[in-house]
């Protein structure tokens, strides 16, 4: 797998907004934020295939970089400020810029030649991505108690003559997938764009009105009493980062082909399935691989096929949270939970995926097409008993979502090689994006695994039988049809 990866600091900038930028602002935390406040920090990997030499990097890259997301902070302060947790009063705790925070940008030295192998989708040890991730400041404790916690943490790691990574960490209290992805957006245009560029265009610019985000029913301080049971400032340690030397990551890629075929097979077995999307399938099949792998790898102990595996992730809920919904550049989280359960053994079995597929699909089309008062977020208030009710090694999570297109990033020096969601190491999830356009003309979807390598070997072998599975099926059909008209 390679020799460990290693990176050495060139410089550590604090960036702040421009000068003449002197507004402070305070953002309330939602119902929609507090239920992060407890969870581990996010970590995004971005590689770049750009060859320059370390003087370049000094010279160019590094001042185009700090420059370009200065101006970036400026529309998007928020991201340089901090999260004051008042342990007592929720109506305390807050999103709060002021004068003079900043941003940590780290610029690193890679010391191995591990670009190409880093950025492939072949296995890889876990543990040599770890440098490349960020890490958030300290938490800090004021004389009344409160808890200040940095949100949002950069580093860039050239690997000389080849390219380089962003890094990227932020505690989801500031955001979901969303807010991070068009900062990055509008950060790239500045990046890439002339020197003198100094605005950002409209369709960037982030939403920080969050009066029409109402909470009649009282959820965030039922998120708040279970945020309080936890330890804030352990959970924002980079160095939970599991060092399991076993632990490997892999990508796999789900084509545009592929997708139909699943598709077609879900339909066909579950024709009135409400929400067959390219997201539905994919995690459905990837769940039911990884639900097999397990089983056969934990076979000698008697894996029990009677238990349930279970499934949580996110769908975005902008467009119906309130009346008329809230903006699609809406700063911060609003996002609600879809989870559901189904038997082991209806897994593993031969309608494994349509199965899945039912469940997955029905949990998002009744979240958010709920007709009870609470709408869209119904059932928020039995999140951590539902949670809490689940084994924790039978619940699979997703990081990322494939409506934000990582590889079409491009900060001046091309679109992107490689995206990765290291986080997944600590939770457990899988990582899932759009699929790099090298394998293909796009519309496919790929999928980010951290496993021992046991079960990833297994699991590598169940995924490629499968979708050559799907393929002969499909052969299968169109021969039939073909003979019921010739008939």
């Amino acid at each position: 797998m390679g020799a460990t990866q290693t990176v050495t600091v060139l410089e550590h900038i604090p960036v702040s907004l421009p000068p003449e930028t002197t507004a402070e602002l305070t953002l309330p935390l939602t119902f929609l934020d507090v239920v992060w406040l407890s969870l581990p920090p996010v970590h995004r990997l971005v590689f770049y295939r750009h060859p320059v030499s370390r003087s370049e990097f000094v010279d160019d890259i590094i001042p185009k970089m700090k420059n370009s997301l200065s101006k970036t902070l400026q529309h998007f302060s928020p991201m340089a400020g901090r999260a004051v947790v008042s342990p007592d009063h929720l109506n305390r705790s807050k999103i709060r810029y002021a004068d003079g925070d900043t941003v940590p940008l780290v610029f690193a030295l890679s010391l191995s030649d591990g670009f190409d192998r880093l950025a492939s989708d072949n296995s890889r040890s876990c543990a040599d991505f770890h440098p490349l991730v960020p890490r958030l400041p300290p938490t800090s404790r004021g004389v009344d108690g409160s808890i200040t916690i940095p949100v949002f943490a950069l580093q860039v790691t050239l690997f000389p003559d080849v390219g380089f990574c962003m890094g990227v960490t932020n505690h989801h209290v500031i955001g979901d997938a969303n807010t991070i992805f068009r900062f990055m957006k509008a950060w790239a245009f500045f990046s890439s764009s002339p020197h003198h560029q100094d605005s950002l265009p409209p369709q960037f610019l982030p939403f920080y009105d969050r009066t029409t985000v109402k909470d009649e029913r009282g959820f965030a301080e039922i998120f708040w009493d279970y945020a309080k049971t936890s330890n804030v400032e352990e959970t924002l340690d980079v160095d939970l980062l599991p060092k399991i030397p076993d632990k490997v990551r892999s990508t796999f890629v789900v084509s545009k082909e592929d997708i139909q075929r699943l598709k077609n097979h879900v339909v066909k077995r579950r024709p009135k399935i409400p929400h067959v999307s390219s997201f539905t399938v994919v995690f459905s099949y990837v769940w039911v691989c990884l639900v097999r792998s397990r089983t056969e790898i934990n076979n000698a102990d008697g894996d029990d096929d009677e238990e349930m595996d279970n499934f949580i992730f996110t769908a975005d809920c902008r467009a119906r949270l309130g009346t008329p919904g809230l903006p699609h550049n809406y700063f911060g989280n609003c996002v609600v939970p879809c989870m559901g359960s189904v038997r082991t053994k209806d897994l593993t079995g031969d309608g494994g995926v349509a199965n899945a597929a039912e469940v997955v699909g029905g949990s998002i089309h009744s979240q958010l097409n709920s007709k009870d008062e609470d709408g869209v977020a119904s059932g928020v208030e039995d999140l951590a008993t539902r949670v809490a009710a689940m084994k924790k090694d039978r619940i699979l999570s997703v990081a990322g979502s494939p409506k934000f297109d990582y590889y079409e990033l491009d900060f001046g020096w091309g679109k992107a090689n490689k995206f990765e969601i290291p986080s997944i190491d600590i939770t457990g999830a899988i990582s899932m994006s759009a699929a790099s356009k090298k394998h293909g003309e796009g519309g496919g979807l790929e999928a980010g695994l951290a496993l021992p390598v046991a079960q990833m070997d297994s699991f590598t072998r169940i995924f490629a039988e499968g979708l050559k599975a799907q393929l002969y099926e499909e052969e299968e059909e169109e021969e039939e049809e073909e003979e019921e008209k010739q008939w």
